[in-house]
């Protein structure tokens, strides 16, 4: 069963490097790469091109005026010639053993169409590297718990049958932010989902560079949209369930204020969730939020 990795960049030569190395040291060797630079302006598409010579494995596709992460991926989608389509960040890496596990889940149960893994998260913050583990809890039918949060997490974890695209589309490239979740909500409907229970992604994070993240309005926008997109969805769930989606939606909002040092405007959405369900981890975090972010990322490392 061959695996197509479709790796999206745009201006980071020496982070997709890493990408692409980490594929090639898979303990599961039957894959392709596709590597889609989104109108890259550095030296990427030079870095590219002499990877993709010297292992024809690695596909190398390149065009002028970026659009995006979306464009990028559903290119390289396009472009897959394998049974089976993985997800990696120019900026993540993945563990070896990675493709070979999540592959024998697809190998014990026939009705899984998309199957995830743990991630370690790796802070980069002005002090210090923080990482701690966000393990997988969720299998089998999430048609109902995707819609309250994602539950599946970042796109570099998964790896989906290809066929499932005919079914569900592709990426919604009007989306700026929550790209993976809005994907995942639309495979989920008519797909089980498995997991392997390792953290075999890291994910790089850092509080002092630019990344899609920084921008809050993105994210409420997107949450906006994804809200009447899915209005059918949304309107066959009992009330307690659109509670728990409200909450899950200011958390992650309050989350992404104090990340990239919005305080009082974390605290809004704390107090919002609070509200919906009063509990003292809420009000502990609405403590937190006077301190440093470093401090939380500590307590989340402790955690684990």
């Amino acid at each position: 069963m061959k695996v197509s990795v479709v790796i999206p960049t745009h201006n980071r030569s020496k982070l997709v490097k890493r990408a692409i190395d980490s594929v090639l040291r898979q303990t599961y060797q039957n894959f392709e790469i596709i590597v889609v630079s989104d109108g890259s302006t550095d030296d990427t598409d030079f870095v590219l091109k002499e990877i993709s010579k010297n292992d024809p494995r690695v596909k190398f596709i390149a065009y002028e005026n970026a659009k995006g992460a979306n464009y990028a991926r559903n290119i390289g989608i396009k472009e897959a010639t394998g049974d089976f389509v993985a997800f990696l960040d120019d900026d993540d890496e993945w563990m070896p053993e990675k493709l070979e596990l999540q592959m024998n889940k697809f190998k014990e149960n026939e009705l899984l169409g998309l199957v995830y893994t743990g991630v370690e998260v790796i802070y980069y913050t002005n002090k210090k590297i923080i990482n701690y583990y966000s393990i997988p809890k969720k299998t089998g039918n999430l048609s109902r718990d995707i819609l309250i949060s994602n539950c599946i997490g970042t796109t570099s974890s998964v790896v989906m049958k290809k066929s499932l695209f005919s079914k569900i589309g592709l990426f919604d490239e009007n989306l700026k932010a929550r790209q993976d979740y809005d994907l995942w909500i639309r495979a989920c409907q008519i797909t089980e989902v498995g997991a392997v229970n390792k953290p075999l992604v890291r994910y790089y994070n850092s509080t002092t560079t630019k990344q899609i993240s920084d921008d809050v309005q993105k994210y409420e926008d997107a949450l906006m949209y994804l809200k009447r997109k899915y209005e059918k969805y949304y309107n066959n769930l009992d009330e307690s369930l659109l509670r728990r989606h409200k909450q899950a939606n200011y958390m992650l909002l309050a989350l992404k204020c104090l990340r990239n040092g919005n305080p009082k405007i974390a605290r809004r959405y704390i107090l919002k969730h609070f509200k919906l369900k009063p509990s003292f981890r809420t009000l502990f975090l609405y403590l937190l939020s006077y301190f440093d972010y470093d401090l939380l990322l500590r307590l989340r490392a402790r955690m684990n």
